[in-house]
């Protein structure tokens, strides 16, 4: 009787053991996904902002080529050149630096 009541004392303790374990894995799976969920929300809310700051810089950059477009409206009714849309010929450049002055394709 002794052997058996030393032998259900030792499966308690184990089965003690094992819940214990398995509680603190359930735990530790549920601040796992609780991490990942927040990342989750960090990483959108940063590309929200990324795609907000680029259209602000677009904006900026239309804006900044419409006023260069007025500025060089009156040089080029100087000058004789023709306004084709196109400053410059076809290159749509500011000659000789590679600069652009139209957003190209990649927009």
């Amino acid at each position: 009787v002794g052997e058996l009541q030393a032998a259900l004392g030792d499966a308690e303790r184990q089965r003690e053991l094992q819940e214990a374990e398995g509680q603190a894995l359930r735990q530790e799976l549920k601040d796992v996904r609780d991490g990942q969920r927040i990342l989750e929300k960090k990483g959108s809310a940063a590309l929200k902002d990324l795609k907000r700051q680029l259209q602000l810089e677009r904006r900026r950059a239309d804006r900044l080529q419409e006023r260069l477009q007025e500025l060089l409206a009156p040089t080029r009714a100087r000058t004789g050149q023709p306004d084709a849309g196109v400053p410059w010929g076809t290159a749509g450049g500011l000659p000789g630096t590679g600069v652009p002055l139209r957003r190209g394709s990649w927009t």
